[in-house]
């Protein structure tokens, strides 16, 4: 089983990984990663950029008054204007302004500044909370906030070089290699953005999960503009995944599956028809992760306890696993037969394993392949820094080559070598380092690339980096040389000594299956052939 004992030390303290090349990571300084990833990339460098929205600033009602008479206001006539214009805390404000006024208002003047100072404390308190609503701006959105970040997420279009990215205030802005206009979108109902994902097969349509339902963006390829009106989007609600915190695409593009914030209904919608189907209900935790399998036969349900169910999508039967702690991030591998998973509290990486044929078919008992268990390793000869410990996100390339792993309370980004065929083998990859201070809120793989990967990788300061990984893919290897994968050995490009196989681990997570929950599911939602 593979540990970060395995990988190379991470470049020292004011270097910034820049790239892979042939299996080893190489660093250089802040200001030459960017060039270099511009010189790899050429025309399919993606910069995102956060520019201001253009807006003309607004005139105050008291102003405008003001323009037109003449006249002398009481202070009791400020604070009721204040009120009806702007609300109790800009009446408190205008309350406390009045303190040079002597008598009464003094004094109410003290109790007011007393009350702003309460809730100046309150609302600070309250963003550190964690807040009841699963969304995207929760996490990951205070670790960006708290250095001036904005960003919160990105998503790579399955087929085109876009990249979508998901902002603090609830906008998301579309990024693409192939046009200089970044739209914009921005909705009334678009607020606690949980989740967005691209439809597959389709250039143009964004879908969008958050506390009003879906909103299914529709942007026009050829015909871009900076911020796309109300007629480009619609709606797919329902009462019982209101507000929405987790959707997956079938990888056809077909149907559309999402879950609720504060119940356990898995509702898919054939996006066509505008029509919906619950095709599960009944556990009393709410679900909050929800992932599609690459080949489409099967779907991943996380739940906020200690339980994680698979689903095949032909009758909708489903296997069970209980856990010790509960799921905090899983990727499914590019052909859909392996499932990796890490909880909450442990620093290990499971694996399961599924076979073809009738019904969901995994494995009975999940698999330790690596021990990410928290290490103080030496950097040169004056530096120590402590990698690993509890994961936060997982990430796979679209060829399950690259394995990506950031931690809750470490910095740095563990990049792992894969291989699926004929079984699950890691080899040691490297460590990412960025900035000093700067810690990876998410990372995600470009998915429409041949050969090699780009991992981009959203730091704390709002920033986006862009890591350019050129190595020969093994589906071209094996191929070229006409020969089948369960003949071929992985071949560790950092160190040809070390190569590391799942071993069957963990009898503590048990295990069973469960029959459909919906006998008219299966007649109308099943896998497309």
């Amino acid at each position: 089983m593979i540990s970060l004992e395995h990988l190379i030390p991470p470049p020292s303290c004011g270097s910034v990984t820049s790239h892979e090349n042939d299996g080893r990571l190489y660093s250089c300084q802040p200001s030459e990663a960017i060039a270099v990833a511009k010189n790899w990339l050429g025309q399919q460098y993606i910069n995102v950029t956060v520019g201001q929205e253009p807006v003309r600033t607004a005139h105050s009602k008291q102003e405008a008054r003001d323009a037109f008479s003449a006249h002398k206001e009481t202070a009791l006539q400020r604070i009721m204007y204040a009120y009806y214009e702007e609300g109790w805390e800009a009446a408190l404000k205008e309350l406390a302004d009045c303190k040079e006024e002597g008598g009464i208002l003094d004094a109410a003047a003290n109790i007011a500044i007393c009350f702003l100072k309460f809730f100046q404390v309150f609302y600070k308190l309250q963003q550190l909370l964690p807040s009841p609503k699963r969304s995207l701006c929760s996490a990951s959105s205070l670790l960006a906030h708290g250095s001036g970040g904005s960003v919160v997420s990105v998503t790579w279009h399955p087929h085109t070089t876009t990249l979508a990215a998901v902002f603090c205030d609830d906008t998301v802005r579309v990024f693409s290699a192939t046009y200089t206009i970044t739209p914009l979108l921005k909705h009334r109902l678009q607020k606690s953005v949980a989740q967005i994902a691209w439809m597959p097969y389709s250039a143009s349509q964004l879908a969008v999960g958050c506390e009003g339902g879906i909103l299914l963006w529709t942007l026009d390829p050829v015909n871009v503009v900076t911020r796309p009106s109300g007629s480009c989007v619609m709606l797919l609600a329902h009462p019982s995944t209101t507000p929405v915190s987790g959707l997956s695409w079938h990888p056809k593009g077909n149907l559309l599956a999402c879950v609720g914030d504060s119940n356990s209904v898995l509702l898919v919608w054939d996006v066509g028809r505008e029509a919906s189907i619950i095709v599960h209900s009944g556990m009393r935790d709410s679900i909050s992760i929800i992932m599609w399998s690459p080949d489409g036969s099967r779907v991943f349900v996380a739940y906020t306890s200690k339980t994680m169910r698979v689903f095949e999508t032909h009758k909708w039967t489903y296997e069970q696993w209980n856990l010790d702690s509960p799921i905090q991030s899983a990727v499914w591998s590019s052909k859909g037969n392996l499932l990796l998973f890490v909880t909450q509290e442990e620093p290990l990486i499971f694996s399961i394993s599924f076979i073809q044929g009738e019904g969901v078919g995994g494995a009975q008992v999940a698999s330790q392949v690596a021990d990410l268990s928290k290490k103080e390793i030496s950097v040169g000869a004056d530096e120590s820094v402590l990698v690993g410990g509890p994961v936060r996100q997982l990430a796979w390339d679209p060829r399950s080559e690259r394995l990506a792993v950031i931690f809750r309370d470490t910095e740095f980004i563990v990049l792992l070598h894969t291989n699926t065929q004929p079984s699950l083998d890691l080899a040691p990859g490297g460590f990412i380092r960025g900035e000093p201070g700067h810690i990876p809120v998410t990372v995600g793989f470009r998915q429409n690339l041949s050969t090699g990967a780009v991992l981009s990788v959203v730091w704390s300061n709002g920033q986006i980096q862009h890591v350019p990984m050129r190595y020969a893919s093994r589906e071209i290897i094996d191929s070229s040389l006409n020969i089948t994968s369960s003949v071929m050995s992985i071949k560790p490009l950092v160190n040809p000594n070390l190569s590391f196989s799942s071993t069957p681990v963990k009898p503590s997570l048990s295990y069973r299956a469960s029959s459909p929950t919906s006998p008219i599911t299966a007649a109308l939602f099943t896998s497309p052939q």
